[in-house]
């Protein structure tokens, strides 16, 4: 009877582990996304800068039960009419034979004559020297390149960071940054400001299955659909898309102020930060990751845990450094070195500034898992292909983030610069932009 119940407890306190350790997976795996708004100011307390806003989507924990219910009837149902739309779509290429073209009569048909053969060499020779061509093009050895894929999501966070405030936003599409349905103001107090989003994306939401209803009678289109239906680029206006749309509408709040202040934050911090950058033997550019981290707020922390320039993790500081050096993340100094130790590590495993960047707020496992998953370390690919919980909207753009920082900070700095602010500084963080090198 003791043995019995011996084992049986064995066997409850094993399953409590194993509930305790998938619920701490799934909380860390959700908080991954997290990392995204920046903090308000430095004080003497780890600044909290996650901002609700920035991940509440259609089924976000501000809604009720039913509301969720609600939802799912909704998804079906939008589900459904997708289905039929791409039925309809494809009833076009179902029978083969309508697109089958009949060979022209034997009386047209141009027979092979030396001339022809001629030609066709002579175009043969002409691509291949092309090709030659190519092959023997200049190599672009940017280290953070700006990529295809990303050229919206830059422009749409350079617009973060330099048109709105904090108490603006805007209403856009997830996928296409491009997309910006408004800007609009938000209300200071919490519980207002949660009610007036929640009508804002309804509001929107209802405007584009307005729109998908009527594609076909654009007579019938109001101002506003009519201003929703240019957003979408040619080809991109169909009924499938704008069901889809609806899903994918996000809001994100204002950074103007925050990244400011940010910048004369930096001009104290940059003594610090660029020698340790330098002795790393990375690329200075790295100076300007901290903008997007933690807009050069030592203090500051976020709701996982992170806190510092570098917005390091606990665990992350105990390892490299021991558990002494875990309340010391607010140096500046010391967390850059670490900063430097952790994206030099990632950088040999990964050997891609831009997938290396990505990692250091995605991971570098899940880096690497995307690799293999997709076999490609193009981030443009692995942002298309690879797909896993915690790669979503803050990891995806997290490189387009730092690269429309390191511009809108570079301008800055040259305004700054001329006219005669911390001009030492200033000069040493332009020249690594271009190449330049410390003295």
């Amino acid at each position: 009877m003791f043995l019995k119940n011996l084992q049986m407890n064995r066997k409850s306190v094993f399953s409590t582990i194993v509930i305790i350790s998938q619920v701490a997976l799934f909380a860390k795996t959700f908080a991954l996304d997290l990392k995204i708004d920046l903090p308000p100011e430095e004080g003497k307390h780890p600044v909290l800068y996650y901002n609700p806003l920035v991940n509440q989507n259609l089924g976000s924990e501000l809604k009720n039960n039913s509301v969720n219910n609600k939802k799912v009837g909704i998804i079906q149902e939008k589900n459904k009419r997708i289905d039929k739309v791409v039925i309809a779509e494809n009833q076009g290429i179902k029978n083969k034979n309508l697109f089958k073209i009949p060979p022209p009569p034997e009386s047209l048909r141009v027979k092979p004559t030396q001339k022809n053969i001629q030609v066709s060499s002579i175009q043969v020779k002409k691509k291949e020297k092309e090709i030659a061509s190519i092959k023997k093009a200049p190599v672009n050895n940017e280290k953070f390149p700006m990529l295809p894929c990303i050229v919206d999501n830059v422009n749409f966070w350079k617009r973060v960071y330099i048109e709105i405030d904090t108490n603006e936003a805007f209403i856009h599409d997830k996928d296409k940054l491009n997309r910006v349905y408004a800007k609009i103001k938000i209300p200071q107090n919490a519980a207002l400001r949660t009610q007036f989003v929640k009508n804002e994306r309804e509001k929107y939401v209802n405007l584009l299955d307005s729109l998908s209803k009527k594609l076909k009678t654009p007579k019938k289109w109001t101002t506003a659909e009519k201003n929703i239906a240019k957003l979408f680029r040619k080809g991109e206006l169909t009924q499938r898309n704008l069901i889809i749309a609806q899903d994918n509408i996000r809001i994100q709040s204002g950074l103007k102020s925050q990244f400011e202040e940010g910048i004369q934050r930096s001009l104290i911090h940059m003594p610090v930060i660029f020698p340790e950058i330098k002795k790393s033997s990375l690329p200075l550019d790295l100076a300007y990751l901290p903008h997007v981290e933690s807009s050069y707020n030592s203090r500051a922390g976020s709701k996982v845990g992170a806190e510092g320039l570098w917005q390091i993790m606990p665990g992350t500081m105990r390892h490299i450094e021991g558990d002494a050096a875990v309340s010391k993340r607010t140096d500046p100094k010391i967390s850059t070195r670490v900063a430097m130790k952790i994206l030099k590590s990632d950088y040999e495993k990964i050997q891609s500034w831009p997938l290396t960047l990505t990692a250091y707020n995605h991971g570098v496992n899940g880096m690497l898992r995307a690799i293999s998953e997709t076999g490609s370390r193009d981030l443009c690919k692995i942002i298309d292909h690879y797909d896993s919980p915690s790669f979503k909207f803050a990891s995806t753009n997290f490189y387009a983030q730092f690269l429309a920082a390191r511009k809108v900070a570079m301008q800055r700095y040259i305004v700054l610069a001329k006219k005669g602010e911390s001009r030492t500084v200033l000069k040493r963080t332009l020249l690594s932009s271009q190449g330049g090198k410390l003295k």
